[in-house]
């Protein structure tokens, strides 16, 4: 099974990476680069893991989390969001939001494949 994760960010470059990181690992990607794009990326490619960076323009990270788990989306993927700041308030902001996560750029790649992996292999949602 190829489980798609959908990565969500402004910047290209951030985007491209983590992308390419996601595809070298066998991940099918799909991307968007700003909150409205995201929503329609997520309807149309159901990602297993959705990725969103908590900065962006038009709908930051913790809004686009609240919108993606209300309905008329409910999704039950896990959704991690990235920062670029690290501090407790950022953490409680993104679980509120209803993130499963919140990790801090820039990131140890190794750790993000695995935290990633572990993720996609024990979340009840997204065993098919």
């Amino acid at each position: 099974m190829v489980f798609t994760v959908l990565v969500v960010d402004d910047n290209d470059m951030n985007l491209t990476l983590v992308s390419k990181i996601l595809e070298l690992e066998g991940y099918k990607t799909a991307i968007a680069c700003n909150g409205q794009a995201a929503i329609q990326a997520f309807i149309q490619n159901k990602p297993d893991l959705a990725i969103l960076d908590v900065m962006m323009p038009d709908i930051d990270g913790y809004e686009l989390c609240r919108r993606l788990r209300q309905p008329p989306i409910n999704a039950s993927v896990p959704i991690i969001l990235l920062t670029a700041m690290n501090s407790d308030m950022e953490r409680q902001l993104a679980l509120e939001a209803g993130a499963n996560d919140i990790w801090s750029k820039p990131f140890d790649m190794e750790m993000f494949r695995r935290k990633v992996g572990d993720l996609l292999r024990t979340n009840p949602t997204t065993q098919r």
